[in-house]
Order: C-alpha cells, then structure tokens, then sequence
C-alpha cells in the first residue's frame, strides 16, 4: 500500500509540478536584461551585449569603429562589436539571483548576485524605440538597456555614463 501511494504522490507530482511552474511571477523586463547581459559577458559573446547596452554607448563603439577604419586607410572595415574586449571574465561564476532595487519610468536598479556570493549594481536606462511616436495608447514602445560607464574625451569617465553603473563588487 505504501508504494502505489509513493507512486501516487510522485506522479501527481510530475503531472502538476510543471503546470505550477508557469504560475510563478515573471521577472521584470530591466532584470531580464541585467542577466542577458551579464550571460552574455560570461559567455564573451560580444554582440550579445552589445544588444543590450544603451544607445550612447553603441554609439561610442561606432565612431571609435570608424577612426580604428580610417586609421588603418580604410584596408579593412572594422566593426563596432571588435572595439569590445571581454577580459578577465571567470566563466564558472554565474548569476545565482536578481533583484530590482529600484525603477521608475526611465531608470531602473539591478542587483545581481553571483554563484560565489558577490553581488553586482547594474544601471538600466529606459530607450524608447524609433516607433515609440507612432504607438499606440498602451504600453510605451521601447525597451531597458544597460548602462555603462563611458570614457570623456580625455579619457576619463563622463558624459551619458558617469553615475555609478556597473559597479564593483561589493566585499
């Protein structure tokens, strides 16, 4: 009797485990983001990152594309997602948990805490999309991107991305 009743419970469990597994609250759309980017520096899949990065920052990759381009007298074409390295990135850490700190309707605050305990701030932006003006009525077309410190002229921190980003992390 105490078997059928462990295989009774076991297969109620796999027939309805998966079915509860749907009812549990989706991640909001800024700590989407701030995983798929820090998966895609793990995995050193540039362009993946480039995909969520805010539109300054692609932007800087662009120009800094083009005067690498123009310095070699235009012999080879070289593409944005090459102006980014991913250095030192330790690939058996991993994201363990993700939480919203803060957000409001242009700026949102991630934590993510990594598989060996440190926990890492990242920055998202809200960009609307070049659509956003033929919207209609309901949600606001668009999408969260993440922000990155970005260097000034003379090379030091400024601009779009001089308030604390990505930061380090913490003790």
């Amino acid at each position: 009797m105490r078997t059928s009743t462990a295989s009774l419970l076991l297969g109620a469990w796999l027939v309805l485990g998966p079915m509860t597994a749907g009812c549990a609250k989706a991640e909001s759309e800024p700590v989407a983001v701030a995983r798929t980017f820090a998966e895609a520096a793990r995995r050193s899949d540039v362009r993946g990152m480039m995909a969520v990065l805010e539109r300054p920052a692609v932007q800087q990759l662009e120009q800094a594309a083009e005067r690498a381009s123009d310095q070699v007298g235009g012999r080879r074409n070289i593409e944005p997602a090459e102006m980014l390295q991913i250095v030192g990135v330790d690939r058996t850490i991993a994201v363990a948990g993700a939480e919203l700190l803060d957000q409001d309707e242009r700026l949102a605050h991630v934590e993510l805490t990594t598989t060996d305990g440190r926990a890492i701030r990242i920055e998202l932006v809200w960009e609307p999309s070049d659509e956003a003006e033929n919207a209609n009525e309901g949600e606001p077309a668009g999408s969260w991107k993440v922000r990155v410190p970005l260097p000034g002229p003379a090379g030091a921190l400024g601009g779009a991305g001089d308030s604390s980003t990505v930061a380090p992390p913490r003790p």
